[in-house]
């Protein structure tokens, strides 16, 4: 991964959006960022790291802290990267969460944290972070911790790979040389060693809970299952196994003189049981006749009473079928009268037909002789109108001399009439002469008046042949129903016979409310009538239900007598007292051996089941035993927990392979800038000395110095010393992980620091091995205030703080030479 262009908007000390092209540094070889303290040179390896893992270079600074103070409101915060990757550009963008501006309305509103990674094909770009994430790991091949680990030496960060025991290695190195399997197949043989480890006890705890089941009552026995179960069954299961079937035999013998003895009880119980059954059934059949009596004598009394009650019923019957009858006429007589009723309501509405026919008749002679009047006063008003119309006519032919005179006649201008050019005498135009509009108003009234009166004499006309009509209808009528063709007549005999029908209905009205309240009691009288007949039938029914009965009753009463003379035949001179005795003592011994054959019987069982369930237990837990001696023996083996052996596993053997590889290229760089002084090797007399301890060991980390010949630890190393060897074996793993790793391609790497602890020849041999390290296609930026420095490194990104009118913050220069 090679950095071409980095933008940062508002990120740390940057307030204004600031660009840095890392094309013009070249392909190759150091560049030096310099500038004040605290104007943000580290920032910028922040930016690279945070635009592509999301979190910055040292991880001191959060990522939702990253907003610069120095920014307007308005400026966004994002970081954007243009890297190139096997010679392939690709752009990723990541902005962190902050407060700006709403859009819309006043105050601030939180803007989300963003990524996004553009492709350099046609690939839909990746707008989701989780996804950006992970899609930068894939590309890369290197997490942010192994990124910063091995592209990144940040400030204050040179120590830490250097000074770190062999856990935290092998962690770094599981991700870097891909040793998961190894890791995995020893927490598998592990897990599988204390599956079977507990498999093998689980067998034997239920074996020893199945043994302490053993059913045993012989006391010489019971004590040997004693003396066994206190040393919890070790090495004796057989043994006991063995006694289990010497107990089981026993007991089936005893199990078989139990049932002998209980097949003579049970005969001699059987026996006994005939003799009081029959004992039982004479006193059954005594308390069955007794009852069959009683019985005879209840339906005989029930017989008398319902004889007694038909006798009353059939007299109620009779009574109520008279009134019966005699409510029925009514029923005949209110029909009658319905009927009559109906012809009355029939002549009724004919008559009031007749007069609704007369008062119409007379109402529209009553609008005839009105329109007769209004007819009468619009003659009146359009003869005036008509009058006045003339009138105005005449006098405005009257004024026409005047108003030619006055508009038309001038002196020495021709008479528009005669053609004289002298006019001694004009007509004087009158004051009140009206004017043609007036003369037209007239005529348009007298016209309205006139449409007004012809239109009443159609009405008229229509309304007088109207009421012929109905007079004729009216007369026809008054003939058809009263024999009269005289309008008086006919309204006076109407009115007086629909007087007499009116008074025909009501008292026909009252006379049928009586009739229907006869008929109302008539129904309920006959609805009660076929009640009481259902009521008698039902009870001769009972009855006679009861007499056969009685009938069945006697006659079995009868072989109730036979039977009970028959057991007392049998019985004679048999003591019941003696008889219950004697069957309560042999019910008493036929429980007792019951239980004991169940005991017996569970007792068998139980030890049966038990040989059977500890004979699979033994076999499993033999098994178990075998395998696990086999599976422990391996998980101990590549876990490196085998006692008196180094404590290696076989996940840190591999990583040892790959360490001795970093170290051998590490110390290629370490001898050279510390002119063949120091060499990094791994510790192995820790290995040695931890045989027998917990800690895990093969890649700790110890210095030789062949200036005084011995093996030291590297925390022994001077600041200066720990810079060179920290920076050489972070060279070591960055070529060891491409060398190993064909997917990972490391084509720059940046140091923050460290060097101000180098003396001038120690500066020159470090930046002599990062010369050497560029020469491959590499660049490598460093970050440092020593002087020396900026003179022998040529191409410079200068970052200065600015206070001013341009505003605050820090700016970027870049110096290529």
């Amino acid at each position: 991964m090679r950095p071409l262009k980095l933008i940062m908007s508002a990120f740390g000390p940057y307030a204004g959006q600031t660009v840095i092209d890392f094309s013009q540094l070249g392909e190759q070889g150091l560049y030096l960022i310099t500038g004040d303290t605290g104007a943000g040179k580290t920032v910028i390896f922040d930016a690279v790291s945070y635009a592509l893992y999301g979190q910055t270079s040292g991880g001191v600074r959060d990522a939702n802290m990253l907003r610069s103070q120095y920014a307007d409101a308005d400026t966004p915060t994002f970081v954007e990267l243009e890297f190139s990757f096997r010679g392939k550009c690709y752009r990723v963008k990541r902005n962190p969460e902050y407060r700006r501006p709403a859009k819309r309305g006043t105050g601030m509103t939180k803007e989300k944290a963003g990524a996004e990674l553009y492709y350099p094909d046609d690939r839909v770009p990746v707008t989701r972070m989780s996804e950006v994430d992970k899609s930068i790991v894939e590309l890369l091949g290197l997490n942010h911790k192994q990124f910063t680990q091995i592209t990144m030496i940040a400030q204050g960060q040179f120590r830490k790979f250097l000074d770190t025991n062999t856990d935290e290695r092998s962690k770094i190195f599981r991700d870097l040389f891909h040793t998961y399997f190894f890791q995995q197949l020893q927490d598998k043989l592990k897990q599988d060693a204390a599956a079977k480890r507990n498999e093998f006890a689980e067998q034997q705890r239920r074996s020893e809970q199945a043994l302490n089941g053993i059913s045993c009552i012989y006391p010489a026995y019971t004590e040997q299952l004693q003396s066994f179960a206190l040393r919890h069954y070790e090495g004796c299961v057989e043994e006991v196994l063995t006694l289990v079937d010497t107990i089981t035999a026993l007991d089936e013998k005893e199990q078989q003189q139990v049932a002998a003895a209980a097949a003579i009880v049970t005969k001699n119980l059987t026996a006994l049981q005939d003799s009081l059954g029959a004992i039982a059934k004479k006193q059954q059949l005594e308390k069955y006749m007794q009852t069959t009596e009683a019985k005879m004598v209840s339906m005989q009394k029930q017989l008398e009473q319902e004889a007694a009650a038909a006798v009353q019923r059939q007299e109620a019957l009779q009574k109520l079928e008279a009134e019966v009858n005699e409510a029925q006429k009514g029923e005949v007589e209110l029909a009658q009268l319905q009927t009559e009723r109906q012809q009355l309501a029939a002549r009724q509405r004919e008559l009031l037909q007749l007069q609704d026919m007369q008062q119409r008749y007379q109402r529209q002679e009553v609008v005839l002789l009105q329109k007769r009047q209004e007819y009468k006063q619009a003659c009146d008003n359009f003869n005036h109108l008509n009058e006045l119309s003339d009138t105005c006519f005449d006098r405005f032919l009257s004024a026409q001399a005047g108003l030619l005179a006055h508009d038309k006649l001038k002196p020495g201008k021709p008479c528009p009439v005669c053609g004289s050019c002298e006019h001694p005498q004009p007509v004087q135009l009158a004051q009140d002469a009206p004017t043609e509009n007036d003369v037209e108003q007239a005529r348009a009234k007298a016209e309205a008046a006139q449409k007004i009166r012809d239109g009443l004499i159609g009405e008229g006309k229509a309304l007088k042949e109207h009421l012929e009509l109905d007079k004729t209808l009216l007369l026809g009528k008054g003939v058809e129903l009263l024999g009269y063709d005289d309008l008086k007549l006919i309204a006076e005999r109407a009115q007086s016979e629909l007087k007499d029908v009116n008074n025909k209905i009501t008292a026909l009205r009252l006379k049928m409310g009586f009739l229907q309240e006869k008929v109302e009691q008539y129904r309920k009288l006959a609805k009660t009538l076929e009640q009481q007949k259902a009521v008698d039938k039902q009870a001769e029914a009972a009855a006679q239900s009861i007499r056969q009965q009685l009938a069945g009753a006697e006659g079995q009463l009868q072989e109730l007598k036979k039977q009970l003379a028959e057991q007392n035949e049998l019985l004679t001179d048999v003591d019941e007292q003696k008889l219950q005795q004697e069957h309560e003592k042999l019910l008493v011994q036929q429980r007792e051996l019951e239980l004991q054959d169940k005991r017996l019987y569970a007792a068998i069982k139980n030890n049966q089941r038990i040989k059977q369930e500890v004979s699979g237990y033994e076999a499993r837990r033999a098994a178990c035993e075998a395998e696990y001696s086999l599976i422990n023996s391996l998980s101990a083996t590549l876990n490196g927990t085998l006692t008196g052996k180094k404590r290696v596993n076989l996940e840190t053997y591999v990583q040892m392979h790959y360490f001795d590889k970093i170290l051998q290229r590490a110390n290629v760089r370490l001898l050279h800038m510390s002119r063949g002084q120091y060499e990094l090797c791994r510790d192995k007399m820790q290995d040695a000395d931890s045989k027998t301890g917990n800690s895990k060991t093969g890649l700790d980390l110890e210095v030789k110095d062949y200036y005084s010949g011995n093996l030291r630890s590297v925390k022994t190393l001077s600041g200066g010393e720990s810079f060179m060897a920290s920076l050489a074996l972070a060279l070591g793993l960055a070529d060891e992980v491409q060398s190993c790793a064909g997917g990972i391609q490391l084509d720059t790497m940046f140091v923050d620091e460290g060097f101000g602890s180098l003396d001038d020849s120690s500066l020159q041999q470090a930046i002599a091995t990062l010369q050497g390290l560029s020469e491959g296609h590499r660049l490598v930026g460093i970050i440092s205030h020593v002087h020396d420095l900026q003179e022998m490194i040529d191409k410079k990104i200068l970052v200065r703080k600015k206070r001013g009118q341009q505003g605050t913050g820090s700016e970027v220069a870049l110096v290529v030479d």
